[in-house]
């Protein structure tokens, strides 16, 4: 005898449901809320987002949104992933020394006017180790600061090169650590880099570029790479010459004609002085810890000493060109090499300085006898002053337009920025009940 069927089950509209309908596919019985959006729903909503600072907030909302957005893939696509909290300026306000470096007295924090951030939060004070002549900035990454104990009278002349050794922090979560120098001599510079994973207290590389006796050229010198990484295997190690390309990049045997010219496009940059070596440029690729040269066309009336004080390498902006910003006589000009061009550089924007300050409060006709000096360079600005006295100005890279009224031009010296640690941390917090609650 044939079994009955049994009638197909409708829901309350009387509409039968769909063989192949899942329960999770349909919609709730009671109210609905904004965490009964799918996953992969909420991911293309935060995609969406205009600004990092968004996202940033966005991430600190709940740990499900947090999950999203620091799964794999999330940040890739997003249209930003670095919220920068604001800038640490290098300042000395008693900076007067005709043509001498400043000493670097402790960084100044500035906040970012887009982002509402309690500057004191991020202070260096009252977490560094002790100094009785305070912290010079060496470098920025992500959320960390490399700084070095700067030198004061008869050692800052006697050891402007030696290796110093240095502190990583991490202002917002008040953490530092000290790292001993390795045994050498002559350093051009120390800067920080990604470790393994990212940028972290627990997770960062520091480079130091040596300046040691070539191995092939008696009286000249090469560049060398030595690593610090974090880790029990860690500590510093010295890069084979084969592998950064060190010998064969020759430099000059006096240190002094070698200057710090900026970081841009995943390189670092010095200038190199000297008759020989005139208009060249040092350049190390972090990426691929190698060194090269790169040719740039000397100063014919040799006015331009092509130091840190008249030479500036900044990034290379959306047509992937590398710039440089240079005063020669008082002209601030801008050269870029574009990408397939080979050794030829381009002027693109001159700005002659004494002409195009003339009106500014504060200026003088006694400024510009001497060639003009360069504080700090940007993609977007370069901070600049006369010899004859701490006059700082700014000249907006794309307008041409010199002004003073801005924040930047009251630090004489380089601004390093600060970005927010990512992802953020999940902070417990008390109700007024007194129970713990996630935030």
């Amino acid at each position: 005898m044939a079994s009955k069927r049994r009638p197909r089950r409708r829901d309350k509209d009387n509409k039968p449901k769909s063989k192949g309908a899942s329960e999770k596919e349909q919609l709730p019985s009671g109210p609905t809320s904004l965490h009964h959006i799918p996953d992969h729903l909420l991911e293309l909503i935060l995609l969406r987002l205009h600004s990092s600072a968004c996202v940033l907030r966005a991430a600190a909302a709940c740990k499900r949104w947090r999950r999203v957005i620091t799964a794999a893939g999330f940040l890739s696509r997003s249209l930003s992933t670095h919220c920068v909290a604001g800038h640490y300026h290098a300042f000395d306000p008693d900076w007067v020394d005709y043509g001498s470096p400043p000493i670097t007295g402790n960084p100044v924090f500035v906040p970012s006017p887009s982002l509402t951030v309690d500057g004191r939060r991020l202070s260096l004070n009252d977490f560094l180790p002790d100094s009785d002549s305070g912290w010079a900035l060496a470098d920025s990454r992500g959320s960390l600061l490399l700084l070095f104990k700067r030198r004061t009278g008869w050692a800052a002349r006697a050891n402007t090169h030696s290796f110093p050794d240095v502190v990583v922090c991490e202002p917002l979560t008040r953490r530092c650590q000290g790292i001993l120098s390795p045994e050498h001599t002559t350093c051009l510079g120390v800067f920080l880099l990604d470790g393994d994973r990212g940028i972290g207290m627990s997770d960062f590389r520091i480079v130091a570029v040596l300046h040691e006796d070539h191995e092939s050229e008696e009286g000249r010198a090469m560049p060398v790479a030595c690593v610090f990484s974090m880790g029990n295997d860690g500590g510093w190690r010295v890069l084979p010459s084969v592998c950064t390309n060190s010998a064969s990049v020759s430099l000059p045997g006096s240190i002094e004609s070698i200057s710090f010219a900026g970081r841009a496009n995943g390189c670092l940059y010095w200038a190199i002085g000297g008759e020989e070596d005139g208009g060249a440029i040092l350049a190390f690729d972090d990426a691929a810890m190698a060194f090269s040269r790169v040719p740039f066309p000397a100063d014919d009336d040799n006015e331009g000493s092509d130091d840190r004080w008249s030479f500036r390498v900044i990034g290379s902006g959306e047509d992937g060109a590398l710039r440089v910003v240079r005063t020669v006589r008082n002209e601030l000009t801008v050269h870029a090499r574009r990408q397939g061009s080979g050794d030829e550089w381009v002027l693109e924007r001159l700005v002659r300085l004494r002409e195009a300050t003339a009106g500014l409060p504060g200026r003088s006709e006694r400024f510009f006898q001497r060639n003009a000096m360069i504080m700090a360079a940007h993609e977007t600005y370069v901070l600049v002053t006369p010899q004859e006295k701490t006059w700082l100005f700014s000249v907006d890279l794309e307008t041409l337009q010199v002004e003073r009224e801005h924040e930047r031009n009251k630090y004489a010296g380089q601004a390093y920025p600060s970005e927010l640690p990512w992802p953020p941390s999940l902070t417990a917090r008390t109700d007024e009940r007194g129970r713990r609650r996630r935030s």
